[in-house]
């Protein structure tokens, strides 16, 4: 007997629909890619919570005949290619002829379409990858296409998805992405009978982007032979602790590209060589077809380019250009010391406002867990401050004597060590205060983030933020934190957003965590700084007084210490 067998297509179809339909967003974005492809100058998206129950999109565009209609349910019918040699220089969206079939497989759906030239239009239902019904029937030019019960059929993938306000968040990114790649076109989305993005093709490319990343953007746009890039990006210090304002668009679709995403983030580190995070940042790639494969993976959303040091080094140099151009400067200042970034160092370590300090430095991810196994950390007596202190090493280390042992400090990481455990407490007992607003900070959040920010704003305003929405994609902020400096509140808010954002957050202590240490972060003293003797006395003490006084937030060492025997022994005295 065979052991290997032809796999019916019900089987089969379901194989690729698990490559090709991770989730509502998956069939949004098959849906709208299809619509482009048949040239529609329209394009409407109707959800039922959040794409699960339904999903509906509508263009006007050519349509489908009777028989193409039936056709297109069918695995790899496609009209995009006819012969091997087409993939190499395809220009349309889509091509494989599995999206369809794909989500019929684990959905109900119902396509009714229409030509311009016909005068009937085609209704098909299927259910499961079952065709049910075909007719025909009047309808108006273009196509609509309705999926329901997404993998009513396969409840273990059901299982996956995440919370209405995530899935829903990431169909608007995409909507996003696809208005910003093909700005001659009308995108809209409603959800649940409330519109939440409308993007006109009256308005233009400059309005879109406004939408998106606010009116303070900077862009730069050059071209080389077959490659077109074109920039628009917010400076550094509006940086996010998430990916979740990127946007790379090649050749009017969405991808995701570590070619892209490293170009830009290189391009970032070599104007401010301090920079950690995800700037926020749309960038439009034009490039020869042939020169890019867009069949890595079924979904397309991978790319792979023929020459892939051209198009990172463009893409660094516009993101250079356009930052180094910009007629506002940033924070950022260089000193002979080294880079500061404020202007003015004002340091407090008075215990009435311990987060006097205002600074933007590197994230890390909370990690309580995390140790270096350093074997110079000694434990600190408690009962007294026991050091005598020498003074800094490159503004930066702590220099100081105890027990006949030498211990090298590291300022920032100690100073955020102190200001992480005040905060999280503050946070975790409800304890921080807010100093209202007479002028409301208006803040640009985002469509996508809309529903998130709603469902989390007891959270938002535990962190001491008051908020209300202007828009479906801005807030304007009444209060804040009252450690918070005025000219600093959109960065928190939106860096809080992120946090928030963090899919990999387990409950609301972690998250609280993660909002304390980036309060400590943004707030301690920095390296290059140099600090009194009663200022660095005054941080030993507080750090004694802290419930892990060794290490910081984040798991680096605060303090090393080398003892009397450890240094004879490096000066070959033992």
């Amino acid at each position: 007997m065979a052991n290997i067998k032809i796999l019916p297509d019900r089987v089969v179809n379901k194989i690729a629909a698990g490559e090709v339909v991770e989730r509502p967003e998956s069939v949004v974005k098959e849906l709208i890619e299809n619509s482009l492809d048949a040239k529609a100058s329209s394009i409407k998206v109707f959800l039922k919570k959040s794409g699960k129950r339904e999903i509906k999109v509508i263009d006007d565009g050519i349509g489908m005949s009777y028989d193409d209609a039936l056709l297109a349910f069918e695995r790899h019918a496609t009209s995009k290619i006819e012969d091997v040699e087409d993939i190499e220089k395809i220009a349309t969206l889509g091509f494989r002829g599995e999206a369809l079939p794909s989500i019929a497989s684990v959905s109900k759906v119902v396509l009714k379409t229409k030509k311009r030239e016909d005068k009937e239009g085609t209704i098909v239902r299927i259910e499961g990858g079952i065709l049910k019904k075909v007719e025909k029937s009047p309808l108006p030019d273009g196509t609509e296409i309705t999926v329901s019960n997404l993998f009513f059929n396969t409840p273990a993938r059901k299982k996956f998805l995440k919370s209405d306000e995530t899935e829903l968040s990431r169909i608007i990114r995409l909507v996003n992405s696809y208005a910003l790649a093909n700005p001659k076109v009308s995108f809209f989305l409603n959800h649940e009978g409330k519109q939440i993005v409308s993007f006109s093709s009256f308005e233009g490319m400059e309005k879109r982007v406004k939408k998106i990343l606010g009116n303070d953007y900077l862009t730069y746009k050059a071209s080389i032979q077959n490659l077109s890039v074109e920039v628009f990006l917010l400076p550094p210090e509006k940086a996010l602790k998430s990916p979740a304002r990127q946007y790379f668009l090649l050749n009017g679709r969405f991808v995701r590209d570590k070619t892209i995403s490293q170009s830009v983030y290189s391009a970032f580190k070599s104007i401010t060589s301090f920079f950690e995070g995800y700037p926020q940042i749309i960038v439009k790639i034009e490039i020869d077809p042939s020169l890019v494969d867009v069949n890595v993976h079924p979904s397309k959303l991978e790319v792979r380019f023929r020459n892939r040091n051209e198009v990172y080094s463009l893409i660094k140099e516009c993101c250079v250009k356009a930052l180094e151009e910009r007629k506002v400067p940033t924070n950022i200042t260089v000193k002979e010391n080294g880079i500061s970034f404020f202007t003015k160092n004002t340091y407090s370590f008075e215990k009435e406002n311990p987060f006097e300090v205002k600074e933007t430095q590197t994230q890390y991810r909370i990690n309580e867990e995390k140790t270096f196994q350093t074997k110079n950390v000694f434990p600190f007596d408690e009962k007294r401050h026991g050091f005598k202190i020498f003074g800094q090493f490159r503004n930066s280390y702590i220099l100081a004597e105890k027990d006949n042992s030498l211990y090298l400090i590291d300022q920032h990481v100690a100073h955020e060590r102190i200001l992480f455990e005040k905060a999280f407490e503050m946070i975790a007992k409800n304890k921080i205060e807010s100093q209202p607003l007479l002028i409301p900070v208006s803040v640009n959040i985002g469509t996508e983030n809309a529903g998130i920010v709603e469902k989390n704003r007891d959270l938002i305003e535990k962190s001491g933020f008051l908020f209300e929405f202007i828009t479906e994609n801005s807030v304007k902020i009444t209060a804040y934190p009252i450690f918070l400096k005025q000219k600093d509140i959109e960065n928190a808010f939106l860096e809080l957003l992120s946090i928030i954002l963090d899919e990999r957050q387990k409950d609301k202590n972690e998250i609280f965590k993660d909002i304390a240490a980036s309060i400590g972060c943004r707030n301690a003293i920095k390296a290059n700084t140099p600090l009194t003797f009663n200022e660095t006395d005054s941080l030993l003490s507080d750090l004694l007084k802290c419930e892990n006084p060794y290490y910081c937030p984040h798991g680096r060492p605060i303090l090393i210490r080398f003892s009397l025997d450890d240094i004879e022994k490096l000066f070959k005295r033992k």
